[in-house]
């Protein structure tokens, strides 16, 4: 008799946070987008699949990216050996109820690393946790989440009108 075992990894979610905000080195931040979050197809670059873009700005840019189990610390490490002039944060959590931040920089031509690592609440403990039991009550608590998003839309479109009339 053969059993085959397969173990599935848990899936850990990264919020990562890079910048650089030396201006003689804002192409450092280029360099690492072009090879380290992108790759060539069709004859234009276009971020890995991987990759969710949530933020670009000229000196910092916010990524999420999945991995298996926790952050992938040596790709982490090794973007500071090729990208010295920038922060790189780490907000992360792992399905299994882990969770933590890791910072890199180099300051000075060293190297400093700072990371910190919790016990957090698990993924079914968050739905467990977070679910109403009652159809009804989570039914206006949905519908008021989304009366106050578009609220909060209008009251931006009403501004940049405003500011745009001004100009």
């Amino acid at each position: 008799m053969f059993i085959l075992i397969i173990k599935m990894t848990n899936d850990c979610w990264n919020r990562i946070t890079i910048t650089c905000e030396n201006r003689e080195f804002s192409e450092e931040l280029n360099n690492l987008i072009i090879n380290e979050l992108k790759h060539k197809e069709d004859d234009k670059y276009v971020y890995h699949e991987t990759i969710d873009m949530l933020k670009r700005g000229t000196r910092g840019i916010i990524f999420s990216l999945l991995s298996a189990w926790n952050p992938d610390y040596e790709w982490l490490d090794g973007l500071l050996d090729k990208y010295p002039n920038c922060w790189i944060k780490n907000e992360w959590s792992e399905e299994g109820g882990f969770a933590g931040v890791w910072i890199g920089f180099v300051e000075n031509n060293e190297k400093i690393i700072k990371q910190l690592t919790w016990d957090d609440i698990c993924l079914e403990g968050k739905h467990c946790l977070f679910t109403l039991e009652d159809e009804e009550e989570e039914k206006k608590e949905q519908e008021e989440r989304l009366n106050k998003i578009n609220r909060n839309k209008n009251r931006i479109n009403n501004t940049n009108k405003r500011i745009f009339k001004s100009k």
